[in-house]
């Protein structure tokens, strides 16, 4: 390690600041295709693709167990990044499959892995967004419901399997839906008062199934217990979209994060800074957004992100918002804030400013009148059956993988718009080279066209001592500013004075400032540049050859 002394000569000493050099990584896999395509995994399955994510590509795939379901199953979730290149980094996110029945959702998880892996070094964009990324990924957040729905059929499942004697009989989930005609699915039935024909008024909906108990009813004591999306503290029990009965498809359970499917995503999310981030749901097609009390919590920036959905995504995406009638702005019915949703939560608690609920799927013609047959019509009672539930929520198999192109692009806007730093520095003295105070001149740019860097940008030393800052960059935004430091002041390393530049939400890029010093031999008559970077320079010096021409 080189340090300034009486015998350097330090008004010839060049300054450099350089990026800190990290090992090159090559690419040593072939494109992966699933283990399971066109097929829905079910939690087993699942495991098994993150294992030969993991076992194949170990350079850019590492896996975290982040909790575990009410049965015990592990919540997993990939981090795609080089690991080559260490240091703190930009952060997306998306979790999926809060609801049983909504599968797609893991498959289409599932395929924004294989696509980033496929993709590095084949593809600039997909490559510079894993080098300078790290991109999480929850593949199923509720693995026990997801075994129910793919190996048993049950495609009403919504919430976890959290037990729960609904009908306070001492027992629990006894009188459950179950396909009585054994035509691969379980019925509801609308029941209407039909006394007016014309205008028949909707009474109740029941479901398939046959009393279990003795007890004269049947699904009085259903699976399930909690949904999942409803169990978040914020706006718990306080926004829309929730229910107080234990044998709604909404229950928000008896406290916030009373699950532990919750309870991990949220423990994973509080380690981390998301300036966006997804939560995959299907229902319906469309790009849900936080909202406040009012609406839109940002809702300039809600919309433009509408409009770049409707430029990328097929129009039933964006149709809800780009309708006339149905934007924002002119609601047909008061808006809340969701009850216990997760976005609103990472809204709210976690600072993410964009945290989008992305709905893949929905076939209309599952809810058109025609898809329900007319069981009974008489007098007082109209009465249709519905059998279209799976088609609602979940595409034939063979139709995954054409979802899957048809939403693509929509994870690349996520990476696109992630905050994230480009950065050109150059380093000057101020004053006597000697005083060690020196000026890093920084050209800063967020590359994200829409979300801002979330917090000032800070210049701090290998201690994490803040040196400098500059203002909270606008999406888009780039600028010069001139952060000043002492160099005694510095940690060194080496010979090297590492200083890292960002924030939590657009990760530190490292830098290495380096002074090359000239210390002169007069024994020898030779001078012996001595670089920080470790490079040792021999020159003759000019000086003393001159003199001895004399």
């Amino acid at each position: 390690m080189t340090s300034l002394s009486s015998n350097t000569m330090v008004a010839d000493s060049p300054l450099i600041i350089t990026e800190k050099p990290y090992f090159t990584l090559t690419r040593a896999w072939e494109d992966l295709s699933l283990l399971y395509d066109n097929y829905y995994h079910n939690s087993t399955e699942v495991d098994e693709e993150i294992d030969r994510f993991h076992s194949l590509v170990p350079e850019l795939v590492d896996v975290e167990v982040i909790g575990q379901s009410y049965l015990g199953k592990d919540i997993r979730v990939l981090k795609i990044t080089n690991e080559e290149r260490t240091y703190q980094k930009a952060k997306a996110f998306v979790c999926a499959q809060h609801h049983g029945r909504e599968q797609i959702s893991t498959e289409t998880a599932l395929r924004f892995i294989a696509y980033l892996l496929n993709n590095y070094q084949e593809n600039q964009t997909i490559t510079d967004f894993i080098d300078y990324q790290e991109i999480y990924v929850i593949p199923t957040v509720n693995p026990d419901a997801l075994d129910i729905v793919v190996d048993q059929g049950d495609y009403w499942l919504r919430k976890n399997l959290r037990p729960w004697d609904d009908d306070s009989d001492g027992l629990f989930e006894e009188d459950h839906i179950e396909d009585v005609d054994l035509d691969g699915v379980v019925s509801s039935f609308d029941v209407y008062d039909n006394t007016n024909p014309a205008n028949p008024l909707y009474l109740y909906t029941f479901y398939e199934g046959i009393d279990n108990d003795g007890d004269g009813e049947i699904n009085e004591d259903k699976i399930g217990y909690t949904d999942l999306n409803r169990n978040y503290d914020s706006f718990w029990r306080d926004g829309s979209g929730w229910e107080n009965d234990t044998q709604s498809q909404v229950y928000p359970g008896p406290t916030p994060f009373s699950e532990p499917e919750t309870q991990a995503v949220r423990d994973f999310m509080l380690q981390h800074r998301f300036g966006m981030a997804y939560s995959l749901h299907s229902g319906i097609n469309a790009t849900f957004f936080a909202d406040n009390e009012y609406g839109w919590a940002e809702p300039s920036l809600y919309w433009q992100m509408v409009l770049d959905y409707s430029e990328i995504l097929p129009p039933s995406y964006t149709e809800i918002y780009l309708d006339p009638a149905k934007t924002p702005f002119t609601r047909e019915e008061p808006s809340y804030a969701l009850a216990g949703g997760w976005d609103t939560w990472a809204y709210f608690e976690r600072d993410i400013l964009a945290p989008i609920t992305f709905e893949l799927y929905r076939n209309l013609s599952s809810i058109l009148p025609d898809a329900e047959t007319v069981i009974v019509n008489n007098s007082t009672h109209l009465i249709l059956e519905w059998t279209e539930i799976y088609g609602y929520f979940t595409p034939e198999d063979n139709y995954i993988n054409a979802l899957w192109n048809d939403v693509r692009p929509g994870f690349d806007y996520l990476l696109q718009n992630t905050p994230r730093l480009n950065l050109d520095l150059n380093i000057s003295y101020l004053g006597k080279p000697e005083d060690g105070e020196v000026q890093i001149n920084v050209t800063c740019e967020n590359l994200s066209p829409r979300i801002k860097t979330m917090d000032r940008i800070y210049v701090q030393d290998a201690n994490g001592s803040v040196i400098s800052s500059y203002n909270m960059f606008a999406a888009g935004y780039s600028a010069i500013f001139n952060p000043t430091a002492n160099l005694g002041n510095l940690a060194i390393s080496e010979g090297e004075y590492p200083i890292t530049i960002g924030n939590e939400y657009v990760g530190y890029r490292e830098y290495l400032i380096s002074i090359i010093t000239e210390t002169l031999d007069t024994n020898s008559g030779f001078t012996i540049g001595l670089s920080i970077l470790g490079v040792s320079i021999i020159s003759l010096s000019l000086r003393k050859m001159s003199r001895k021409k004399r």
